[in-house]
């Protein structure tokens, strides 16, 4: 029973709760107008860089959809023409620029 407690007394010590999160009014706007909107959008594009960004932010801003983009390849099969990178070294370039 004296370890129960003092396990209990350890975890209670270092317990932390959550810090609050401050909202700015148009965040909590935003969120409330999200309350009516029922939608999600998943753009699907062969090569990370056949995104396109305006279509993308107009779901999510101003249709207020959850969206989502998913890019079959990497991009490691394409051109380079501001750099040396081929191949794998070019996927992972494209892959951190999304």
């Amino acid at each position: 029973m004296k370890r129960l407690l003092i396990v209990f007394l350890l975890f209670a010590v270092t317990a932390k709760g959550q810090e609050p999160v401050f909202r700015t009014s148009a965040d909590i706007y935003a969120g409330l107008r999200k309350l009516n909107v029922l939608g999600s959008v998943l753009y699907v594009a062969a090569h990370p860089d056949d995104e396109n960004t305006r279509l993308l932010a107009y779901f999510a801003k101003d249709r207020m959809y959850r969206t989502g983009y998913m890019s079959l390849t990497r991009g490691d099969g394409g051109q380079n023409l501001i750099g040396d990178e081929q191949g794998v070294e070019l996927g992972l370039i494209r892959t951190q620029e999304l």
